[in-house]
């Protein structure tokens, strides 16, 4: 039986892959899909971020909905013995790394303590600078068992974290199916909204000696899709009845394109050439938070950060600052 659910499921998600629609919104998706109800009856996956209350579903001209009940998806007992095995250890995990933080806070007062003493030679202390010097070792070694206990806790943390996600992927754990009964033979369309997983936008900003700033809005999706894709650039409660969707063509496309008006611009005095823009957001469109890339007459001058800018408003960004310090494999 369990096999056939699995089945049915991989069956339902192929179909809809092949003929659905994904609308990324910021904070999730709203994913439209179809499928034929065989003798009556459909089931249909939906993940652990479904949000309860926006299932949708329409029968064609031959399938009339007659009944649609949520469940919980099934786990077998030994993946939730698994399951609950793993989020015991969690817990004690976690009671470590609290239990490592006291035991830290201890050891960095007593090597403060330790070296701000004054050296006083006295009868039981004839060798003050040497106890002193043994009592701050003792401390700071403490310190160092500390740090690479939390270090093994972390790393032990993201182990079971991943084997969380993969067991939960795996066996449905979470998420829940509909079940869909009609009457007659046909085609089902449905609907649902997930939280989470929604796309991301990046932002190439390119300056030339002109006084008008490029920016390109690109869309990083989670994930890849078949079927249409679509992006709406607001939140899921943001959005109204009929939100303006943009087509997609696949990951890092671009969705929009503006020219806008520069106001300040100066060249930072880096090393490495940095610069500081302003500009007026003239469009009717408001421009999302998000990460870019500037560019000056085309050269890279480094990563960005934008904080976003309403119609009519001023948006900022700031490239070129590095620093020797930064970790290897950083993105600017």
């Amino acid at each position: 039986m369990r096999l056939f659910m699995v089945v049915l499921a991989f069956f339902a998600s192929a179909s809809a892959a092949a003929g659905g629609e994904v609308c990324y919104f910021l904070d999730g998706a709203r994913f439209e899909r179809d499928a034929v109800a065989a003798k009556g009856y459909l089931e249909v996956p939906l993940p652990a971020t479904f949000i309860p209350g926006s299932f949708r579903a329409k029968g064609d001209a031959g399938s009339l909905i007659d009944r649609i009940e949520i469940v919980a998806s099934p786990t077998d007992a030994r993946t939730s013995r698994e399951l609950k095995a793993l989020i015991e250890r969690r817990k004690g995990v976690e009671d470590r790394l609290r239990a490592l933080e006291v035991r830290e806070e201890i050891f960095r007062a007593a090597a403060r303590s330790q070296s701000s003493k004054a050296p006083r030679k006295t009868k039981n202390n004839p060798e003050p600078l040497e106890t002193i010097r043994k009592g701050t070792e003792y401390a700071v070694a403490q310190l160092e068992e500390v740090f690479r206990g939390r270090r093994r806790a972390e790393d032990g943390l993201k182990e079971i974290d991943q084997r969380l996600a993969a067991l939960r992927l795996k066996s449905g754990a979470g998420g829940s199916t509909a079940r869909i009964w009609t009457k007659g033979k046909g085609r089902v369309s449905y609907s649902f909204l997930v939280s989470g997983g929604g796309w991301t936008p990046f932002y190439d900003f390119r300056l030339s000696g002109k006084g008008d700033i490029a920016v390109a809005v690109r869309a990083v999706l989670p994930r890849s899709e078949r079927g249409r894709v679509t992006v709406v650039a607001s939140r899921l409660a943001e959005a109204g009845a009929v939100p303006r969707v943009i087509p997609v063509s696949g990951n890092f496309a671009t969705v929009a394109s503006y020219s806008l008006p520069v106001e300040r611009r100066e060249l930072l005095p880096f090393l490495q050439r940095g610069l500081a823009v302003s500009f007026r957001n003239t469009t009717a469109d408001r421009l999302v938070a998000g990460e870019g890339g500037c560019y000056l007459d085309g050269e890279y001058l480094g990563g960005v950060r934008f904080d976003g800018a309403a119609p009519g408003e001023p948006g900022m960004i700031a490239a070129g600052a590095w620093s020797e310090a930064a970790p290897a494999g950083r993105r600017d």
